[in-house]
């Protein structure tokens, strides 16, 4: 499949895994409008959907030097042509990556946790996402880069990083953040 096309079912799919009720605060561009006002429409809380938009690469320079790497070229793929809230992808609850400037939103994410960013990302590892049961950051291995750039999505417990500073069990969920969104793509068929 190729990546354009997958992408592009991965993001589909968050609608099909997902109710996507909109918090309040929410930024209009991402809100779903009712074409015709229903009875049913009018007591739906209000949806969000992702935005396509176009970014520049250098847009994401800052957060690679606070990550120390770049992202595999999918999840970077992604990042640059769509918006989004978090999303539980029921395998994933994905981190946002909302509509601002130079991907701060997405970046507050990935740093919101000061205690699992200041031990995964030294280590090689860059959370994007969190277990969809429990508190484990779910993270990009960055030392362990396939030829095409993607690399491992691995799992960490999250109680020895946030209780003793230190990395505990791990264990590798993905191959690749290909392969995670392959999964996604299935489950949702």
């Amino acid at each position: 499949m190729s990546d354009t096309k997958l992408l592009t079912q991965f993001v589909e799919s968050f609608a099909r895994l997902e109710d996507m009720f909109a918090p309040e605060g929410v930024p209009d561009e991402l809100l779903v409008i009712a074409e015709t006002e229903t009875w049913e429409s009018w007591q739906e809380f209000p949806r969000w959907q992702p935005l396509p938009v176009e970014t520049d690469p250098a847009d994401l320079d800052p957060l690679y030097q606070r990550i120390g790497g770049t992202f595999p070229p999918l999840y970077e793929q992604l990042l640059l042509s769509f918006r989004w809230l978090g999303v539980d992808l029921k395998l994933i609850r994905l981190f946002a990556n909302p509509p601002d400037n130079n991907f701060a939103g997405l970046s507050e994410a990935i740093f919101a946790d000061r205690a699992l960013a200041e031990v995964l990302i030294p280590a090689g590892y860059v959370p994007f996402g969190r277990s969809s049961v429990n508190y484990d950051p779910i993270c990009f291995d960055l030392n362990a880069r396939l030829r095409t750039g993607d690399c491992p999505v691995v799992q960490f417990e999250h109680e020895a990083i946030l209780c003793e500073l230190r990395i505990g069990k791990q264990r590798q969920r993905w191959d690749s953040f290909r392969d995670l969104m392959s999964e996604v793509v299935l489950l949702d068929s």
